[in-house]
């Protein structure tokens, strides 16, 4: 993106998102593969994968937050843009901050929230039902998930607020 196109968004953290959106991706297969093969053990020779129960969901939760951080960035939530399409390009404008604004502020308390759902599920020793895992380090990799859902909404606020365009950032995004 050249100079007078809008703001330019340094490599680094291209690679970044580029990293977050391949690990949600490897864990939604990672997933999809352990209850492909647990529901296939299962059913045919009887015998389940220990544990396969908690692993998917976990790594689903992780899955979920660590891809809501790079949908964050895009702002390709799913919306309904009746009134947005209708109103003019300076109410577009304020839209999008007032919007962005509340979903920063949403994932900022949820991640404290959730921290504090961590350090309790560290703290109680919870662990897996079959092998006794430790579950812990999944609850805080789901933080950690929040966590930068949060600093993507915010860098996202910070170039709307500061005269950069929505669709630039995410053609940005999509288009290398």
């Amino acid at each position: 993106m050249g100079r007078g196109a809008g703001p330019e968004r340094p490599s680094g953290l291209r690679a970044i998102i580029g990293a977050v959106e391949f690990s949600a991706a490897l864990l939604m297969g990672l997933v999809t593969f352990l209850a492909f093969i647990s529901a296939l053990m299962r059913y045919v020779i009887s015998m389940p994968i220990p544990d396969a129960h908690d692993f998917g969901r976990l790594a689903l939760g992780v899955a979920i937050f660590w891809g809501v951080a790079s949908v964050n960035y895009a702002g390709s939530h799913i919306a309904v843009d009746l009134i947005y399409e209708s109103v003019s390009r300076g109410w577009r404008r304020a839209m999008d901050i007032a919007s962005t604004l509340a979903v920063t502020g949403s994932f900022a308390v949820l991640t404290v929230m959730m921290a504090q759902n961590a350090a309790d599920v560290f703290a109680s020793g919870e662990h897996s039902y079959d092998l006794r895992v430790p579950i812990w380090p999944a609850y805080w990799l789901m933080v950690a998930g929040s966590g930068i859902a949060t600093l993507t909404a915010a860098l996202r606020l910070f170039v709307l607020v500061t005269g950069g365009d929505p669709e630039a950032v995410v053609a940005g995004h999509i288009e290398e």
